[in-house]
């Protein structure tokens, strides 16, 4: 039987989706990252193996062979070329690619599912400020643009990992002296259930390094910037400038300045209302009058599924 699939690949999990040609979605999971640059290439290939096996193994219970006529993957960490060939033999497994017409599966960075999943305006721009961070828009002329959103080594601001590792520098540097004294300190360790430097520095280099962990500290961060801690609100305030440059960038490309546009934002960062969020949307609506703000309240995933339609 015919199928849509949709894939949004997160760098901490995936959710697939499966819908009826009409586009009505019959069956969710949620599993593991399918990022190979947050887990390893076979982490990501085994989790998405089972994943998708289990998806398969419930279609046929219904009583058909799943064929996905229309499949859009959306992928975190998809940002170069030979970043698709990796996700390609992530994906097109001897297990999954013969349920799938591979003419018609499309595979793309996750901010295009998350902008598909936020507006279907002509001029249309995303931001995500999450455990990564990334922006990407297109107008009406059909041509795209994107800024930021190329990991934590190269650009990641405004994510939750670019917060975190200001937040562990500015601890270490209160602590030999050579910066401000902050409440990050304090709040960080209540935060981590520790009491010591050394452990702070056990926690970031002899556990297990990954994203979310990093990523975690800037509820804390946005919590010590609440209570007035100027070293905390000048790491917030520098992390939403570069949101706002990125935004900037991408609306700039596009030739939005004097169009109306819906900029969709996404990740757990914008709750932090005072010096992150409203910093954002106030800079950005004065540059940018015909600005329509809308938080992305539907899944990406249904954002894959609605593009996967389109390109029955």
């Amino acid at each position: 039987m015919d199928y849509l699939l949709g894939v949004d690949g997160g760098s901490t999990k995936t959710a697939i989706a499966v819908a009826a040609l009409d586009g009505k979605i019959i069956l969710e999971k949620s599993i593991g990252s399918t990022n190979f640059k947050s887990i390893g290439f076979e982490k990501a290939k085994k989790n998405f193996i089972l994943g998708m096996n289990s998806v398969i193994r419930e279609l046929k219970k219904q009583g058909s062979d799943p064929y996905f006529k229309s499949a859009y993957f959306g992928l975190a960490g998809l940002d170069a070329s030979y970043d698709k060939t990796i996700f390609e033999n992530i994906i097109l497994n001897k297990d999954t690619k013969s349920h799938l017409n591979l003419q018609k599966t499309f595979l793309c960075n996750d901010t295009v599912i998350g902008l598909a999943a936020g507006s279907m305006n002509k001029n249309r721009i995303i931001v995500i400020c999450g455990t990564g961070a990334n922006c990407y828009g297109i107008n009406e002329e059909g041509k795209e643009a994107k800024a930021n959103g190329w990991d934590y080594i190269l650009s990641d601001e405004g994510s939750g990992i670019s917060m975190g590792f200001k937040v562990l520098k500015a601890i270490m540097r209160a602590y030999d002296g050579r910066g401000d004294k902050t409440l990050l300190t304090k709040n960080v360790f209540e935060f981590l259930d520790i009491s010591s430097i050394e452990e702070l520095i056990k926690w970031t280099y002899y556990n297990d390094f990954s994203k979310d962990k990093i990523a975690s500290l800037s509820l804390p961060l946005c919590n010590t910037a609440e209570m007035g801690d100027k070293v905390a609100i000048k790491i917030l305030r520098e992390e939403a400038e570069e949101v706002i440059k990125s935004v900037s960038t991408v609306a700039g490309r596009l030739d939005l300045k004097d169009r109306n546009f819906d900029l969709v934002f996404v990740g757990n960062n914008f709750k932090c209302i005072k010096y992150f969020k409203k910093i954002i949307l106030k800079n950005l609506k004065d540059t940018f009058p015909g600005i329509n703000y809308i938080p992305l309240t539907s899944k990406p995933v249904e954002g894959a599924i609605r593009l996967a339609r389109e390109n029955l």
